[in-house]
């Protein structure tokens, strides 16, 4: 067959297909109510604060964290309880304190040392349980927060680095994330 022939068929045949598939259309169609379904509303997810946190030392002393001088093994602690507004089905999220929160005061080496392992060593708890999990309620509800801060002891060449470290903590803030 020569080529003239095989395009004039395949160009028959795809003709034909066509005008084959033409008489399929179907002009009738019906659409029913699905009823009254509703809407979709979003949920909400925010923090404020319902007390103004405190700061003690390991011994439970109330400190002020401005004037405070820690050293190499040192725990300090802040307390404060924060409304959290998680109205959604299926909602959970964590609450931890801000990436900024604990942040040298300068560039310098003993400033940086010093936030990291304070940064490094930072627990929370909510509602009293370990870990910084809630779940919504539907409500707006009231969750205590603690978040430790440890400078761990027994690291010597770390805690020398630090000596003398300043670290800022005007940035010091509790976030609530959804999970």
């Amino acid at each position: 067959m020569n080529k003239l022939t095989k395009s004039t068929l395949a160009v028959t045949t795809g003709i034909a297909l066509l005008m084959g598939g033409a008489g399929t259309l179907a002009f009738w169609n019906d659409t029913i109510d699905a009823g009254s379904t509703g809407s979709i509303t979003a949920g909400t997810l925010s923090l404020s604060n319902s007390s103004a946190g405190t700061w003690t030392d390991q011994n439970g002393q109330g400190i002020d964290i401005a004037n405070f001088r820690a050293v190499p093994g040192d725990t300090l602690t802040y307390n404060t309880t924060v409304d959290v507004a998680a109205i959604g089905d299926n909602l959970t999220g964590t609450i931890e304190i801000g990436t900024a929160s604990i942040a040298p005061a300068t560039a310098g080496v003993s400033d940086t040392e010093l936030a990291a392992l304070l940064t490094d060593s930072a627990t929370f708890t909510v509602n009293g349980s370990a870990g910084s999990t809630f779940t919504a309620t539907g409500t707006p509800q009231s969750v205590g927060v603690t978040v430790t801060i440890t400078w761990p002891s027994g690291t010597p060449a770390a805690d020398n680095l630090a000596k003398l470290g300043n670290v800022s903590l005007a940035d010091f803030a509790i976030t609530a994330t959804q999970a």
